[in-house]
Parts: C-alpha cells; structure tokens; sequence
C-alpha cells in the first residue's frame, strides 16, 4: 500500500512538473533564448528531500523525455541541452544534499548553476559550436535567483510536507 502511495504521489508530482515545464516554455522571460527559470526544478527539489535522489533522478529524466515528446523536441538540439542541463542539475543536488553542507535553498542555486554547465556543454556538442559560450556569463547570472526562487518554494513545501503527508494517512 505504501508503495503505491509513493508511485501515486510521484506520477502526480511528475504531472505537475510537466505542465510547468510546458507552460514555462510557452513565455520568454529571458533576453536569452530557450532560458526559462526552471519552475519544474521545484519538483525536482520535493522528490528529492521527501524521497530520495534516485527517484528525484527518474522524475527529471522522464519529465525531460516527456516534454520533448509533447513539443515535439523530442531528440532535436534543445532536447539534448535540456537533458544535459537536467542531468548536472539533478546530479549535483543530491551530491550536494548528501554532503549536508547547504540548505535546501543553497542546493537549489547549486543545481541551478550545474544545470547552465550542462546546457552549454551539451551545446557546445550538438551545435557543433564554442559560440554559445558567449550566453554563459549571463546565463549564470540568471542561474542564481532562478535558484534562490525554486529553493524558497520547495523549502516551503517540504517544510509543510510532513504535516500534509501524515495528515492523509
């Protein structure tokens, strides 16, 4: 029962990360194309400090292929940049938080940097190009209060997480 629980919150959680990562897109908010401030990463940030790292991982894995699948990016240069970018993010988090050095907020800004480190790697390779290093700076300008925005949400919820949880058991 209490793993069908689990799989149930999960496959809602990844729902809602979905739908935010669609919805995102659909809105440039920044002066740099396809930079979004990762509203889906709030997801991300739950799973990973109310379950754990490995189904944080998947949740981001299949929320990437998922979105790709539904714009039709599926295996296209914005996807591989997503992927990678999701990938160094979720990577350096549960690093991070399994390092007990940082708050939720501090692991959050941490994911949000690697997440611009995998981006522009996965561009420099798919675009054939060291030009889209010229976007880094101010990507990584972004990455930080993209990150203190996410961290301060999902903080807010993990922190309502254990009264919610036990409430409905």
């Amino acid at each position: 029962m209490k793993n069908t629980r689990k799989m149930i919150l999960i496959a809602n959680f990844l729902a809602i990360a979905i739908v935010l990562n669609l919805i995102e897109s659909a809105f440039a908010l920044s002066p740099i194309p396809g930079a979004k401030l990762g509203f889906a990463n709030v997801i991300t940030l739950i799973i990973l400090y109310v379950y754990s790292f490995r189904d944080s991982t998947a949740l981001t894995l299949l929320r990437v292929i998922l979105v790709g699948v539904l714009s039709g990016r599926l295996l296209g240069p914005t996807f591989y940049m997503s992927l990678s970018g999701a990938a160094a993010a979720v990577i350096a988090m549960g690093i991070f938080k399994k390092l007990n050095i940082f708050s939720i907020l501090g692991v959050s800004v941490i994911g949000s940097i690697f997440h611009v480190f995998g981006q522009i790697g996965a561009g420099i390779f798919v675009i054939g190009s060291v030009a889209v290093l010229y976007w880094m700076p101010l990507m990584l300008l972004l990455s930080i209060p993209a990150g203190i925005i996410t961290g301060l949400v999902a903080r807010k919820f993990v922190a309502l997480w254990d009264v919610w949880y036990h409430e409905v058991s």
